[in-house]
């Protein structure tokens, strides 16, 4: 057992509230993020991208911690037993295959210290909403004559990214989409697609024999990575070759075990990319050892909108120091780029928390207005539309996990934490390299083409 002092540091803060009014038997859902003994030997990036070797990995870590949780299962409920009053029980239960060090249980005032004095346990931390981060603007009109000429939307062409496809069109990468589900029948996604899978509520895994999207979102995010071509021949998405992994988590009322089990799933079908456009309003520092977890033990890249509530604001997980946060930045007058009004950033300061004491949020910015990309069918009076423009944070996060797919697909051999580097570094701050990182434009417009120079 750890001490106390050391116990507490294991509980978010978000838990006080619950802590100071609750009875001794009232109970609240907990996300538990727990450690296990690590493999003899981890494979290497360029292994892990191999789907046979990714699979039997996640396999053996999953075995490993399954054997962890069952114990620590063991021990919490003996604990509680002795704490709570006759008659009242508590759940717990396995998120996914284990796959991802993380479980599910319900917690007292009383058994919650003694859950986090358990020496495998990391963090815990309330099981809560979570929202989409919603366009802030949403425009049925059609392409403009530049982007039609171009054969490319705006966004691309910033970017740089049919330089690109000489090299690698993200043949192979997969990029899960944490979203709103997907309408996969449209023409632009065409075999994009490989699983698809909705979250309910409650954490259940539900399979369809149809993809759908409860809204338009996550359709359009899937046409910003991977998309092909509209009719017009103006191609949408960064990396039209990748695969989509697609988890509805969006679907209902979503909840942060909604979004674990969600990654989970990621986890267990071999994502290489996830991408994110959710969270919560507040900073939960707890959510970096997910993360954390994503990125060192399996080679998964965390890109996660910042958020839409403008300069001082950020959301979790997008504020979490392991997220690779993205920004959104808007074309003006004459070409001219800036950090779009809306776009969140923040710079979060907790004493006492080193290494990680000072936040600096978003990591980068991307194009984010504007953007061009496939929708669901949509009848409205003006006519039936299949694209549309939006606005957002979550419309800038997959032009960057699109980049960071082209990367991977290019450069095999780069461990994710190059990948982020190599983006941070070759970025463009306007006011220079010795203003970055700053919180709004982060390290500043990733530069995909620099990018993968420096991996090189």
């Amino acid at each position: 057992m750890v001490s106390r002092a050391a116990a507490r540091e294991k509980i978010s803060s978000a838990f006080d509230p619950f802590l100071n009014e609750s009875g001794p038997n009232d109970k609240r859902d907990a996300i538990v993020i727990y450690q296990a003994p690590l493999l003899d030997r981890v494979p290497e990036q360029s292994s892990l991208r191999r789907r046979g070797a990714r699979m039997r990995y996640v396999e053996e870590r999953a075995a490993i911690q399954k054997l962890v949780q069952e114990r620590l299962f063991e021990s919490y409920l003996e604990a509680g037993s002795k704490k709570m009053a006759k008659g009242v029980d508590l759940d717990v239960a396995a998120i996914g295959s284990s796959a991802l060090p993380v479980a599910t249980m319900e917690v007292t005032r009383r058994t919650l210290p003694a859950l986090a004095q358990d020496p495998d346990v990391i963090a815990v931390l309330p099981n809560q909403r979570i929202n989409l981060i919603a366009p802030k603007e949403i425009d049925y009109i059609g392409l403009n004559k530049r982007q039609t000429q171009r054969g490319v939307t705006w966004g691309l062409e910033c970017l740089d990214i049919p330089k690109l496809w000489a090299r690698t069109r993200g043949q192979d990468i997969n990029v899960a989409v944490l979203d709103t589900g997907v309408y996969g029948e449209h023409p632009a996604l065409a075999g994009r697609v490989k699983e698809f899978v909705v979250i309910d509520p409650l954490g259940h895994r539900i399979t369809a024999d149809r993809t759908f999207d409860s809204g338009q979102h996550g359709t359009h995010v899937c046409g910003t990575i991977a998309g092909s071509e509209t009719p017009e021949g103006v191609a949408i998405g960064v990396a039209p070759e990748c695969n989509l992994l697609v988890g509805g988590v969006l679907v209902g009322d979503a909840t942060v075990r909604t979004l674990m089990e969600g990654l989970s799933w990621a986890v267990e079908k071999g994502a290489d990319i996830v991408n994110m456009s959710l969270g919560f309003p507040y900073y939960e520092p707890k959510f970096t050892e997910v993360l954390k977890i994503l990125i060192e033990q399996f080679g998964i890249l965390p890109v996660v909108a910042v958020g839409n509530d403008s300069h001082g604001n950020s959301c979790s997980p997008g504020n979490a120091y392991s997220a690779f946060s993205v920004g959104a930045v808007v074309k003006g007058l004459r070409g001219k780029l800036d950090v779009a009004s809306f776009s969140s950033g923040a710079s979060l300061v907790f004493p006492g928390e080193e290494p990680n004491a000072l936040v600096t949020k978003p990591d980068v910015v991307a194009p984010g207005v504007e953007i061009y990309s496939c929708i669901p069918p949509e009848k409205r009076p003006s006519g039936s539309y299949e694209y549309t423009f939006m606005d957002g944070t979550s419309m800038a996060a997959p032009h960057v996990a699109g980049a960071a797919a082209l990367l991977m697909a290019a450069a095999p051999q780069a461990p994710v934490n190059d990948i982020i580097r190599a983006l941070k570094e070759t970025a463009e701050h306007p006011r220079g390299a010795e203003r970055r990182p700053d919180n709004r434009w982060g390290y500043g417009l990733i530069q995909p083409v620099e990018a993968l120079k420096a991996l090189e």
